[in-house]
């Protein structure tokens, strides 16, 4: 029934009972004497309940202090609990309750440590996930401050690393339109979700806001779709651009063989006339073909490098003289820029000459008579660089990153003439080599196309 301290304060209890009351026999058998005052009799008494009162006072420290002392050692350890605190350890001592609760305490320390292991790793998990992830990530506490951020919602943002919690939403994204949707879900609570075309900041975003379950606040997830959109924009552009490259062609031979078929066939010269222009509606679409063709066999790898040592000034002048009579025809100016001895790369000579070609018909193409083209070639580090220059309109700032997408063509006007895959061809077959291409321009001041390759 009693164990434990239950069981020590009803011994102690009895022990005192049986020390009281041997205390009163001895009193009654030696010291007490029938007649004797009251005064002596009370003396007696308070000398007796005096004694009693310290036996009973030192029972209850020794008793207090069996107690007593395990609960503040278990105390003391209690208060020196905290992460990653491993040393901890009660030392039962006995098997009361105090000693159970002693095994109690080593259970519960242990119990914390392995929580807080898996815990922390969990934690670190989930950070590294949140780093390495390309979706932003925010958390955003009831009144709209941040209270976590990841490194992608800190470049989406151009935020620097580790300043932007305790900052609101609004200041860190600096953009109502993207607080709009943050602002109602800590508002109503429910979560919202928008795509967000900012051309300001030239990003497209994909915007999810969820309200938090624990606590007041929510998550906010940023999808950054800016190269999706880009890349549907080119998509779009592309079979835009293709149909209305093959629409006159193929209108044009259909046109031709419709006005055959009803009778101009008959007149030798007529039919001859619209023969040789269906030829060469034919050729147009020939060449679109071939150009498509080629870039599918560079882009799927099926087209082979025969990288030799290449005069870099000779292959600009075989692809000049492609072109020799076109220019002579609008009187155009010829300056080359190539003093540096040895401009040798390792490449494949035709198709180096075919990106040269390339760069330099459109040059020709589009400068007006009377202009000036320049080609200069010169090593920089370890590449060796090659740049055209015309005379011609230009580029708008916001068309030079295109002008290299097949089909796209930067002056809407001049959208007859050529098939817009050369720049396509000459960028694939540059990084092919291992090299790159980009464009300068001055809208009304000409244009400067360069690619290097390595050396």
């Amino acid at each position: 029934m009693f164990k434990g301290i239950g069981k020590r304060l009803l011994l102690a209890s009895v022990g005192l009972a049986a020390f009281g009351g041997l205390v009163f026999g001895v009193y009654i058998i030696l010291i007490y004497q029938p007649g004797q005052s009251s005064l002596v009799t009370i003396l007696h008494v308070v000398f007796m309940v005096l004694i009693v009162s310290l036996a009973a006072a030192g029972t209850a420290f020794i008793a207090g202090r069996t107690v007593a002392a395990p609960l503040e050692e278990l105390t003391a350890l209690a208060g020196r609990i905290s992460p990653g605190e491993t040393g901890l350890k009660a030392v039962p001592s006995g098997e009361d309750e105090t000693g159970e609760l002693g095994h109690a305490f080593n259970k519960m320390v242990e119990r914390f440590n392995s929580s807080h292991i898996r815990l922390s790793s969990e934690r670190d998990r989930m950070g590294l996930i949140l780093s390495r992830m390309g979706d932003g990530i925010l958390v955003l506490d009831g009144k709209g401050a941040i209270t976590s951020i990841n490194p992608a919602a800190e470049r989406i943002f151009n935020l620097e690393p580790g300043k932007a919690c305790g900052l609101s939403f609004i200041e860190a994204v600096r953009d109502y339109e993207l607080e709009r949707p943050v602002r109602r879900c800590l508002k109503s609570k429910q979560p919202q979700q928008e795509y967000l075309d900012l051309k300001d900041k030239g990003l497209y975003l994909g915007l999810v806001v969820t309200p938090l379950v624990s606590e007041p606040g929510c998550l906010v997830v940023l999808q950054d779709l800016s190269r999706l959109k880009k890349l549907e924009t080119v998509r779009r552009d592309f079979v835009a651009n293709l149909s209305h490259e093959l629409r006159t062609p193929v209108a044009s031979v259909k046109l031709l063989a419709e006005t055959l078929n009803e009778g101009a066939i008959d007149d030798r010269q007529v039919s001859a006339d619209f023969l040789s222009r269906i030829a060469g509606e034919a050729g147009k679409m020939a060449e679109i073909v071939e150009g498509m063709t080629t870039l599918s066999r560079i882009e799927s790898g099926d087209v082979r490098l025969n990288k030799k040592p290449v005069e870099i000034p000779k292959l600009i002048h075989q692809a000049f003289e492609r072109l020799k009579s076109q220019m002579e025809v609008k009187r155009l100016e010829y300056e080359t820029d190539m003093q540096q001895a040895d401009l040798t790369a390792m490449a494949d000579a035709i198709q180096l000459e075919q990106v040269v070609y390339n760069i330099l018909h459109n040059a020709v193409k589009f400068t007006p008579e009377d202009g000036r083209v320049k080609v200069s070639a010169f090593k920089e580090g370890p590449n060796l660089t090659v740049c055209i220059e015309d005379t011609g309109p230009g580029i708008a700032p916001d068309e030079l990153e295109r002008i290299f997408e097949r089909f796209y063509k930067a002056d809407k006007s001049r959208a007859g003439t050529g098939t817009g895959l050369g720049l396509a061809i000459a960028r694939h077959i540059v990084e092919f080599h291992g090299g790159r291409i980009w464009a300068h321009s001055i809208p009304g001041r000409g244009s400067r196309i360069c690619f290097s390759l390595p050396l």
